[in-house]
């Protein structure tokens, strides 16, 4: 009797453990190359600025409004591009810097350069990083000392 007890307690654990996990496509995955690889668009901009401030030219290519609608090509091997609609495209190499919630892609424009020769580039704070989508927001530094943000939304 009090082993088929213990084999009910175990089996309902088991059940209730199983339960409660959840989908791949539901939760944030770890951020790595290999869950951002793929072809990306952005479908969405969000900023956190005053209405007075303006942002002339993000990654200095174009205004941030230039990049809803552009497609992002990351290929696992940390090569990639961009292209804006209006048909600026550039190449890239990136990567995820860092791990868990400190994790930051970023990239460098290549501009005809091996990447190992580019020492300037970009990072952004990824967030909620699924199978289809995730965002990256970057800090913009505003006239009186503190910063804002542009979140942007990339999905499949």
């Amino acid at each position: 009797m009090k082993t088929k007890i213990q084999i009910v307690v175990i089996a309902f654990s088991f059940f209730l453990i199983s339960g409660c996990s959840s989908s791949k496509n539901s939760t944030t995955l770890k951020p790595t190359n290999g869950h951002l690889a793929g072809a990306w668009t952005i479908s969405d901009i969000t900023v956190d600025i005053p209405s007075d401030f303006h942002v002339t030219d993000v990654f200095d290519v174009a205004p941030y409004e230039d990049f809803k609608g552009s497609k992002w090509n990351l290929v696992r091997n940390g090569k990639g591009s961009f292209s804006l609609t209006n048909g600026t495209k550039e190449d890239i190499y990136w990567s995820v810097h860092g791990k868990g919630n400190n994790a930051q892609f970023q990239f460098k424009k290549l501009d005809g350069m091996k990447a190992r020769n580019v020492e300037d580039g970009y990072r952004l704070k990824l967030q909620n990083i699924t199978s289809d989508s995730f965002s990256a927001s970057s800090s913009v530094d505003l006239r009186n000392g503190n910063t804002g943000s542009i979140t942007y939304t990339f999905t499949k």
